[in-house]
């Protein structure tokens, strides 16, 4: 391995052009050596999936009828970028992007077995397309998880498969 000294021109206590071009050199190849080692270290653990479609299984009931359905319909779910502000601030917080639907249709069951008067339809978002963004109260639960998120309070029938 060859070093590389700084010369200064006679008098004018300058470094010569070689010697700033090699130190310049040297320090952007140390800085992807540490980019690079940084990148296998971070991939060393386990990646978190990016916002998309995802099946899930999620029940529908209605107090006046006496079976819960579970059926399977595709949701959005997983990572979204967000940040947090290290110092309190006056400022308002930042908006924390969720994982939400860019596209959406919706889809109905019956539920069995409702007593007359009552409406047996339960109607759901089907994700057709994925996004970070804020999350809309009229397509989305807004709220955090739940202990049991498919719990029903009735019997249940046979799981059904609506995408």
């Amino acid at each position: 391995m060859r070093y590389l000294r700084e010369w200064e021109d006679k008098g004018s206590g300058r470094r010569s052009q070689a010697g700033s071009e090699a130190l310049v050199l040297s320090q952007g190849l140390l800085l992807w050596l540490l980019l690079s080692m940084g990148g296998a270290w971070a991939s060393r653990g386990p990646l978190r999936p990016l916002c998309r479609p995802i099946n899930a299984t999620l029940a529908a009931e209605n107090e006046a009828c006496p079976i819960c359905i579970t059926f399977t319909t595709s949701i959005c779910a997983g990572y979204c970028p967000s940040m947090v502000r290290v110092l309190p601030a006056a400022l308002p917080p930042v908006p924390q992007p969720v994982c939400t639907y860019r596209e959406l249709r919706f889809a109905s069951i019956r539920l069995p077995g409702c007593p007359p008067g009552v409406d047996p339809m339960v109607s759901f978002p089907v994700a057709l397309s994925c996004h970070c963004g804020a999350c809309r109260l009229s397509s989305s639960d807004c709220g955090g998880p739940r202990a049991q998120p498919f719990a029903c309070d009735h019997p249940h029938l046979p799981s059904l498969l609506l995408l």
